[in-house]
């Protein structure tokens, strides 16, 4: 259980990463028998900011920190405290074989950079059966990451669940194997999203959303491959290829007239072999309508879609 027990102190924030001290000067020992990994009372996290160490070049201050770990479940009826107005809820770094389960995240709605889950450099990670109410994405999927499932989820308020950003400082980008179903999007910013940024390579492929219900949702189903550049986007050929993304059995109300978005790198980079089944997305009060946009978006549809398809 030492690997477990290094979880513990992970979440206390060692590693360079968050201020904290470690278990193990109060005792804590890994004895490869005792269940290192319960949570039953109550975990406060430092308020202030200025006390917390953020990574070089990342843009959040992260809380809980899951870093290089292979097998890990949490468990317990504890309450975690991470006083959130500044503060990423939770990470998941480096690791493979981690269960979230019964997870609850409430952070303020006008709270930025505060995701609920972010994951990278991981594999095998599985969210399901959660709560997370927050300022930014329910969860987020950054680079070098495959083979994630989140399920029975419900989102809101929130920037949706979010396969990016990717790719920031022209990076090249590998995620693959991503499955989002059966969640409830409520009064959030974004639904189903991939985010990449301009001029980074690579792929992101195999991504599947499916058994999605969207109430009030201001972009329900969005690819943005120019994201964090609102004016003045580079010119450039290069982008990340996405491909294969499924979306089915999805339905809802947009608060916006464009419920379907899709806005891929270019010509030379274009998103290739998306397939819709079964949508349908209706206007939320105060919209008379509803529409598709594509541009670079290749693919194909079954059954009924609503609004009609640009693909």
């Amino acid at each position: 259980m030492d690997h477990l027990l290094s979880i513990l102190i992970a979440i206390l924030g060692l590693l360079g990463l968050c201020y904290g001290e470690s278990v193990m000067e109060y005792g804590a020992v890994g004895d490869g028998i005792t269940d290192d990994t319960s949570i039953d009372g109550e975990m406060i996290a430092e308020s202030d900011p200025k006390k917390w160490q953020k990574p070089e070049n990342v843009w959040f201050i992260p809380w809980l920190i899951f870093s290089q770990v292979e097998g890990l479940v949490i468990a317990g009826r504890g309450l975690l405290d991470g006083q959130g107005k500044e503060l990423q809820q939770a990470c998941t770094n480096g690791s493979q074989n981690v269960t979230i389960k019964d997870l609850k995240i409430t952070s303020p709605e006008a709270s930025p950079n505060t995701d609920g889950v972010h994951i990278t450099s991981s594999s095998a990670i599985s969210i399901t059966h959660s709560d997370i109410a927050t300022g930014d994405d329910c969860v987020s999927i950054g680079d070098e990451v495959k083979n994630v499932n989140v399920t029975f989820l419900k989102c809101g308020p929130g920037h949706g669940v979010s396969v990016g950003s990717l790719g920031k400082g022209g990076s090249e980008v590998a995620v693959e194997n991503i499955r989002v179903w059966h969640v409830n999007f409520t009064r959030t910013t974004n639904g189903a999203r991939i985010k990449t940024w301009p001029g980074a390579t690579g792929h992101a492929r195999g991504i599947e959303f499916f058994d999605i219900r969207f109430d009030s949702v201001r972009n329900p189903i969005i690819i943005e491959q120019f994201y964090g550049c609102k004016t003045h986007c580079p010119n450039t050929t290069k982008g990340v290829h996405i491909d294969n993304v499924r979306y089915m059995n999805m339905s809802g109300t947009s608060t916006t007239k464009v419920a379907i978005n899709f806005k891929c790198s270019g010509e030379s980079v274009p998103c290739s072999n998306i397939f819709m089944k079964d949508i349908d997305i209706s206007p939320a009060n105060g919209i008379d309508s509803v529409s598709s946009n594509c541009t670079f978006a290749q693919g194909s549809v079954q059954g009924i879609i609503r609004p009609s398809s640009c693909l």
